[in-house]
């Protein structure tokens, strides 16, 4: 009966035991994953801030302007480039320069030369206008167009029978245009003064008929040109012309009188050289003459044209 008992309780002492240690082998188990959890979870927590510390210096974790601006896209990312859509903006477009160029004196010519004669009304004068002053002014309208220039060449026979009233009839012609130009140039030939040099000599050696500007101060008239702003404009562009070939230009002549000067700012009388040169010297100073009024005008304005040009235009503002 004894035996019995102590055989149960031996049993019932053994099962106790596998409990319990089932019981530690779980606790020890259930241990090993919450630590080995936790380092994994540390482990992310790492990778992640070093994603986002790398983010800040390396494109490819950029943002994605950044990305499409610099053209590359993310590795193994899996993600197609975002595309933006660029909008143009209107930006003001800059009217051309209108340019105005005529001839007064329509008639007037150059040296005949033998290999390229022209018929004389009588000296240094031709109806051609092949081998008059209005061959000078073609050549001037197609460079200043070259410039992108709106240039307009008016080729009306001013002179007629008259030279005398030759003013009267360009002056009709001037106010037969609708608007405003921005520059008028009556387009001349000069005359040779004994004692003077024929031609001028480039630098380079290429002879060419030299160019002067003449302004008129409107006395004997009453109703005045724009003299002081017509005058600036002429001196800034003999300098701008001496620019380009040194002593080109003589110096700005005022002379008593309007010149039709008194049609807008700026106008302005321009000689290319004397009877004595050829039209071949003339075409010579033409390219020098183009490129001082496209400097003047659009390159490389002066600020003091500007300002006279919007008060008489009527923009000006206060400073």
């Amino acid at each position: 009966m004894i035996r019995f008992k102590v055989v149960r309780a031996s049993r019932l002492m053994l099962y106790i035991a596998v409990a319990l240690l089932a019981a530690v082998l779980g606790l020890i188990a259930f241990r090993l994953f919450s630590v080995e959890g936790s380092s994994t979870t540390v482990k992310e927590a790492n990778l992640v801030e070093a994603r986002s510390d790398e983010a800040k210096t390396d494109p490819v974790f950029a943002s994605s302007d950044r990305t499409v601006a610099s053209g590359k896209t993310p590795q193994n990312s899996g993600a197609a480039p975002i595309e933006i859509e660029i909008i143009p903006t209107d930006e003001p477009v800059r009217p051309k320069t209108r340019v105005l160029i005529y001839h007064t004196h329509t008639h007037e010519a150059y040296e005949q030369v033998s290999d390229d004669p022209y018929q004389a009304l009588e000296a240094w004068r031709t109806t051609d206008a092949d081998h008059s002053i209005v061959r000078v002014g073609e050549e001037l309208a197609k460079r200043l167009e070259a410039y992108g220039m709106d240039v307009t060449h008016d080729v009306t026979d001013h002179e007629g029978s008259d030279l005398s009233t030759a003013y009267t009839r360009s002056l009709e012609t001037l106010k037969g245009y609708s608007g405003k130009f921005d520059l008028y140039i009556d387009l001349h030939r000069d005359a040779w003064i004994e004692g003077t040099e024929r031609a001028f000599s480039a630098p380079n050696g290429e002879s060419m008929a030299q160019l002067m500007m003449l302004i008129g101060n409107g006395n004997g008239f009453d109703e005045k040109p724009y003299y002081r702003q017509n005058l600036a404009f002429a001196q800034f562009l003999t300098q701008r012309i001496n620019r380009v070939v040194p002593g080109l230009c003589k110096p700005v002549l005022v002379k008593d009188g309007r010149y039709n000067q008194h049609i807008g700012v700026f106008s302005i009388l321009v000689e290319v050289g004397n009877n004595r040169n050829t039209l071949h010297e003339a075409l010579n100073a033409v390219p020098a003459l183009a490129e001082a009024i496209h400097s003047l005008m659009d390159e490389e304005p002066e600020p003091a044209l500007i300002q006279m040009k919007a008060q008489y235009d009527g923009t000006a503002t206060e400073n």
